[in-house]
């Protein structure tokens, strides 16, 4: 190897490696599917870029050795990996036309390409053996076109290597995963280190640290996971260093231990001066959620959920505008609303109905400055503990799924995952314009107390 452990030295293969190499090269048939799951650091690009190497001198006349991945940059580790291997060989560099994006077996006029990873640009392929890295994250379109492109050939085998994908659960890798737990190895060649299912255990758990990294002890430096286990955040240790399959935000708004140390579990009395904050949406399949919010007026607010209202499953659900209507319509007659602010993007209407019912509506469009302020107050009153909620979970759970988003010169809050499916944020929306208005109430003069009726 060029670098790394053991740079400059013969490439040794251990026991677990030639176990899985063996489920490929020994199984009867050859499988068109392999995936390994394995935690980082363990050596699974290597091992999977000396395969083709072999599969490179050895296969029968006219083979297509390929190599793909997310990007053709991520593709290009795999390759070089592969071209090292071939160059520091002499017996193998005399037998190989060396490029440096091919490599080219005269004798068995067998090529190693790098593939470039848009999916038009991998349609009529015909290859005999393709190593994918980083399945977890690879697009679908991709792997599909990479599937499809077998059964021009008598063997054709596709191996997949990765770790959990972010999300947890949506990529090819977590289906994979799936079909050899229903199939055997019937349709897919599927092996795994993983600690999942031990989520609960510490971080530097010995036990889920060997499950997960066979090469730990070996050329897997010990101390990396003291290290990473300190500056990492915990979902992304868990899945890249322990292989297990765990959701979370990589890069939350606001972190779980600063939330938790602003919870006073108290409701907010009835006649305390509040503002309502309104997050509003329209319906539908895994369409966003709406939110009422409440603030005291205050430098210093404390928060809690009026209501939130998230679709049950059902494809047709809409958001009971007449009921979010009424909703505030009750919280004007407990408490001493000062405003409710919501953006008039699909409220309009209900703004308009409220208003001329007295009640005081102030609106909230989400402009670059007026979010940017807004967003940074509140994450700098929670930072310094000038803000307190009341431990509800809905509200938790909306707060800690929303991460920061820099656009156009704009901060603002938004979702961790653009998927479809992606944790609602809604009620830490709705959140944030009510503590932008609550405090800014608090540092006017206060009006008049006025009756409202209905």
């Amino acid at each position: 190897m060029q670098h790394g452990y053991g740079a400059g030295k013969p490439l040794i293969i251990r026991d677990w490696q030639r176990e899985l190499v063996a489920s490929i090269l020994d199984a009867d048939p050859v499988p068109r599917l392999a995936g390994w799951l394995i935690a980082r650091g363990n050596g699974k690009t290597s091992l999977l870029a000396a395969l083709s190497v072999y599969k490179l001198f050895t296969s029968p006349r006219g083979g297509s050795i390929v190599c793909c991945a997310r990007t053709q940059a991520q593709a290009q580790i795999l390759f070089s990996l592969a071209r090292d291997l071939v160059e520091t060989s002499p017996e193998l560099k005399e037998r190989c036309q060396i490029g440096r994006e091919r490599l080219y077996v005269p004798r068995n006029r067998t090529h190693f390409e790098c593939l470039v990873s848009e999916p038009a640009s991998l349609e009529g392929l015909n290859f005999s053996w393709c190593a994918l890295d980083e399945l977890g994250v690879t697009p679908r379109e991709t792997v599909d076109v990479l599937m499809l492109a077998q059964g021009k050939r008598p063997e054709s085998t596709l191996v997949g290597i990765g770790t959990p994908p972010p999300d947890g659960t949506d990529s090819v890798l977590t289906d994979w995963r799936q079909l050899a737990k229903e199939t055997g190895d019937e349709h897919i060649v599927w092996r795994e280190f993983s600690a999942d299912g031990f989520e609960h255990h510490d971080l530097l758990c010995d036990h889920c640290i060997r499950l997960a990294n066979p090469a730990y002890g070996d050329f897997l430096a010990v101390d990396a996971f003291k290290t990473a286990a300190a500056t990492t955040r915990e979902p992304a240790y868990r899945r890249g260093r322990l292989g297990q399959y765990v959701s979370g935000n990589l890069d939350p708004f606001i972190r779980p231990d600063v939330w938790e140390g602003l919870c006073v579990p108290q409701p907010i009395p009835d006649g305390a001066e509040v503002v309502i904050g309104v997050d509003g949406a329209f319906g539908g399949k895994d369409s966003d959620a709406a939110a009422l919010v409440l603030c005291t007026v205050s430098r210093e607010p404390h928060c809690d959920l009026l209501a939130v209202y998230e679709n049950p499953g059902t494809p047709d659900w809409r958001v009971p505008i007449l009921k979010l209507e009424n909703d505030i319509r009750q919280a004007c007659e407990r408490f001493n609303v000062r405003e409710v602010t919501m953006d008039p993007f699909r409220l309009n209407q209900t703004m308009q109905t409220l208003e001329s019912e007295g009640i005081p509506i102030s609106t909230w469009p989400w402009s670059p400055s007026r979010t940017t302020r807004a967003t940074t107050d509140l994450f700098q009153a929670a930072m310094n503990g000038k803000i307190t909620h009341s431990g509800n979970e809905a509200l938790t759970r909306h707060v800690l799924a929303a991460t920061v988003i820099e656009r156009d010169g704009s901060l603002r809050i938004g979702k961790a995952s653009a998927k479809r499916k992606a944790a609602k944020i809604d009620c830490a929306a709705a959140l944030v314009m009510a503590h932008s208005r609550a405090t800014y109430l608090a540092t006017r003069s206060k009006p008049k107390r006025r009756t409202v009726s209905f």
